[in-house]
């Protein structure tokens, strides 16, 4: 019994201590594995619930109310008790050293759910105690000699812990959860890891045809790597004319920016909310936020580590993506394809709530999970008979937006249009253009749309993801594409080789002329 106490009180001093003690007593046999699990998961529990309920009573002293520090962020204390940060955090933070004290003890203060808490930090002290106890020996032999198993399954731990330990806790989610399988019925829902593995091989088919792995990195040669890997957004955005009627107003922030310096670079930039916050390096539509007030804005800035695209909010009510490439040989290039986007909605009835309403729709359903947290403050509302609620602002595919290959709209005037905009970006053949329009019949024409990003060689022919394309007819698509990033790589290089050559030979040239410049005076001296 004295060693069982001195484990269990030994856990409010120092936890990694107690732990270490255990495994040792454990190992000489002193305490039984049971014994030692119970002792450690018991006061660790007891020691963060602790943690909680000390913010919890500072809570009703009402620090924001007494003192003005607080009373600035009054507003964005009240939106932080609802926001997923503190789950996810509470989550995390039993992995990270040095962040439970100040996670948990605002968790109380905020007054986060208690039962939430309460299951959240019981299971996450189960497996955490658990994976300890078990350690020695078993996870010596695991990490020396099976090094890869132990850091996948390393990953997929994090990965059940982050999204299905917090889902399960929330009412909707868990709703959520019946239908997430049926993602696996549709490829356009597949996880990319998955889907793009035949390009993986290709890949290596076309490194071997043109002789290079590195030609799609050429193919637009003043980007880094071509806009393939770690494209910048602002690369593209800073060489779009202001005057024209296509540019939207952007500014780039540096990363680490705090509130004060955001809001002053805001004001003077004349931006007014709503507008759009988005990661100046980023894929598939992560981080992509409609920013409204500010605590929106003071959320993403807390949540971010990385530079930050601006940008004014485009009223125009479309979407598309417009794929264009241009051979560095050829006066004008083409579309090689268009995305048309739509926006999901559900209309109410006068009786259902709105989280059911989503539910109710086939393709809504597969991916719940993604219109619930968006909308997770109004999903026990019930819209009325008729009511319009729209379940995503954003044309990202990731973010519930709904793609339709749009060929269509590829017309000559607008071909014209994309390539007078792509030759303002220096040495741009491969890319896309992401816009936002006024109707098709303009579109078409080449008029009355904003340009929201471009992408480079990392771009996609995205109309794949229309539910009515075909799993092989996407394959082809996308080996094409690929074939044509390689082949504009090969030439853009061969004219890169041409150009050096030529610049040696004019600077041997000029050598020469130096050279007999100087024979001559001397001779003539």
């Amino acid at each position: 019994m004295t060693l069982f106490l001195s484990v269990f009180f030994g856990t409010f001093v120092l936890e990694d201590l107690a732990l270490a003690s255990a495994l040792v007593l454990i190992a000489q046999q002193k305490l039984s594995f049971a014994t030692a699990f119970f002792a450690c998961f018991l006061g660790i529990s007891i020691g963060d619930i602790g943690l909680y309920l000390l913010g919890n009573i500072a809570s009703h002293f009402k620090l924001e109310k007494r003192f003005s520090f607080f009373k600035k962020y009054n507003y964005n204390i009240e939106k932080f008790k609802t926001s997923d940060f503190l789950t996810y955090s509470i989550v995390i933070s039993r992995l990270i050293p040095g962040t439970r004290l100040p996670t948990y003890i605002s968790a109380g203060y905020l007054r986060y759910s208690f039962l939430k808490f309460t299951i959240l930090t019981v299971i996450s002290v189960f497996l955490w105690v658990l994976l300890a106890l078990m350690g020695g020996k078993a996870v010596y032999y695991i990490f020396m000699d099976h090094k890869i198993v132990a850091v996948v399954a390393f990953f997929i731990f994090l990965n059940l812990l982050k999204n299905y330990v917090p889902r399960l806790m929330d009412y909707w989610e868990r709703k959520a959860l019946k239908s997430s399988w049926r993602k696996w019925t549709q490829f356009e829902f597949w996880p990319s890891i998955f889907f793009y593995i035949p390009l993986y091989f290709y890949y290596i088919y076309f490194s071997i045809k043109y002789k290079s792995p590195f030609m799609p990195f050429y193919a637009n040669p003043n980007l880094p790597h071509g806009g393939l890997i770690g494209e910048s957004k602002w690369d593209f955005l800073k060489h779009l004319d202001l005057n024209d009627s296509s540019t939207l107003k952007s500014v780039n922030l540096k990363k680490e920016s705090d509130f004060f310096e955001t809001k002053t670079l805001l004001d003077n930039e004349g931006f007014k909310y709503p507008f759009i916050m988005k990661p100046d390096i980023g894929q598939r539509g992560f981080g992509v936020r409609i920013i409204r007030n500010d605590f929106d804005l003071t959320e993403y800035l807390l949540l971010s580590n990385f530079e930050i695209i601006i940008q004014s909010l485009s009223t125009l009510p479309n979407e598309a993506g417009l794929f264009f490439i241009r051979k560095p040989s050829v006066a004008v290039g083409s579309i090689f394809s268009v995305t048309d986007k739509s926006f999901p909605y559900v209309i109410g009835d006068g009786k259902t709530k709105l989280g059911d309403l989503i539910l109710q729709d086939k393709r809504a359903q597969i991916i719940a999970s993604t219109y619930f947290s968006r909308l997770k403050e109004i999903l026990d509302t019930i819209p009325t008979t008729g009511e319009k609620v729209y379940l995503s602002e954003c044309g990202n595919h990731c973010q519930g937006a709904i793609f339709h290959n749009g060929v269509e709209l590829i017309s000559d005037e607008l071909t014209l249009r994309l390539d007078s905009l792509a030759k303002k970006i220096p040495d741009f053949f491969f890319g896309r253009f992401d816009v936002r329009y006024k109707n098709k019949e303009d579109l078409k024409l080449g008029l009355n749309f904003e340009i929201v990003e471009i992408n480079g060689a990392g771009a996609e022919a995205t109309h794949i993801w229309d539910a009515n394309t075909k799993l092989l007819e996407a394959y082809r698509t996308l080996f094409i594409q690929w074939d044509t990033l390689f082949a504009i790589g090969k030439e853009v290089s061969l004219l890169q080789k041409e150009k050096l050559n030529l610049q040696i030979i004019s600077f041997l040239k000029e050598c020469f002329k130096v050279y007999f410049r100087k024979d001559a005076l001397s001779t003539s001296s």
